[in-house]
């Protein structure tokens, strides 16, 4: 059915006229198949390059609609594309112990993948799994326009962040800090938006700034927990030193156990 609906939303994009079908290769200016595009296609670093020229028509400002082209293209330079001009002693991402990418950056580090949940939850839909979790609604933007700003936003303010901790030694303790990017962000492109999708926007950005502001609680959730991982949870809360990053430069979480005993421990701040 999810299928279904994605091929309805699709179709928005497409005028029908009474013309005779022909075959056309989407990955080719002129339409025609050749080898070298394909080949660009299945070796493209799990980045599909579908979803480019998407991006022109979302309403987004055109400083970040040229990013998400730098995103979709797999351009941006996370450490790992840094490393193939110049050697790079550290490659592992700023926000956590892995190795940075673009997938990882955006969609796989533990604060991403945070960042994304909080967002879904706002939206009422599921973002941030993969690339094209996001990037598929950029093809029906007429459906999804609303969420296309979201989305457009999270992707934005992970890069500013990261820039912010690697260039300016700017250190990240709490989410809020994402949250209230996207909020001053999103704010700020609502003059250029069309008057009710500015609206909607406006109105989701109070939500996302309530919420944001909220004193932090607690929710123990053991179904599917082990006492082992419970037992590092809380070995993680009673132990000042594995939360506080205050003055860490370098990277500020080390997976998503890590993440949580900072929402804890913001519960209490």
């Amino acid at each position: 059915m999810n299928l279904w609906w994605e091929l309805l939303s699709l179709l928005d994009e497409v005028s029908l006229s009474e013309e005779e079908d022909h075959i056309v290769w989407n990955y080719t200016s002129s339409g025609r198949y050749e080898v070298q595009s394909l080949y660009a296609v299945i070796s493209f670093r799990g980045v599909a390059p579908i979803y480019v020229s998407s991006v022109w028509k979302l309403s987004i400002p055109p400083r970040v609609q040229l990013f998400l082209w730098l995103v979709s293209n797999n351009r941006v330079l996370t450490r790992d594309n840094l490393a193939k001009r110049r050697e790079v002693s550290d490659p592992t991402c700023l926000l956590c112990n892995e190795m940075e990418s673009v997938t990882h950056l955006f969609f796989e580090c533990c604060v991403a993948k945070l960042f994304w949940s909080s967002i879904s939850d706002l939206l009422g839909v599921n973002l941030g799994e993969s690339f094209e979790s996001a990037a598929r609604l950029w093809l029906a933007n007429k459906r999804h326009e609303l969420t296309n700003v979201f989305s457009s936003s999270v992707i934005w303010s992970i890069w500013k962040l990261r820039n912010e901790i690697c260039f300016q030694g700017v250190s990240w303790t709490r989410m809020r800090r994402l949250l209230m990017m996207v909020v001053r962000m999103t704010r700020r492109w609502v003059p250029m938006l069309k008057q009710e999708l500015g609206r909607q926007v406006e109105e989701l950005t109070d939500r996302l700034e309530k919420e944001a502001l909220l004193p932090r609680r607690i929710e123990w959730n053991t179904q599917g927990e082990s006492s082992s991982q419970l037992g590092q949870l809380a070995a993680l809360h009673s132990d000042p030193s594995a939360v506080s990053l205050e003055g860490q430069n370098d990277h500020v979480c080390n997976d998503e156990l890590r993440v949580n005993s900072i929402s804890c421990r913001e519960a209490f701040m």
